[in-house]
């Protein structure tokens, strides 16, 4: 259970930061007439794109691979202190 707690804790909390700090650079993107691809391999993170006189913006499922990376991350640190701190 206390992996399970940990695995989700981390998932939230990096998917919650991951979308903050690219939506932020979609927005300075934008306010910049620029294009952005953004992504892990070929799974999009996020894209803006300027087609005629809009500009828009796309964000893909690279956001949840994110933060299922985050997740395991946070548990392999949760596993590691647990172990660490029985001696």
């Amino acid at each position: 259970m206390r992996a399970l707690k940990a695995f989700l804790l981390g998932t939230v909390a990096i998917g919650v930061v991951a979308y903050a700090v690219v939506a932020g650079l979609v927005v300075v993107v934008q306010a910049d007439g620029r294009t952005l691809d953004l992504g892990i391999g070929p799974v999009l993170i996020a894209s803006v794109a300027v087609e005629g006189t809009a500009k828009v913006a796309t964000f893909g499922p690279g956001l949840i691979l994110v933060a299922l990376l985050g997740g395991v991350v946070n548990l392999v640190a949760a596993e590691l202190i647990r172990d660490r701190s029985r001696g």
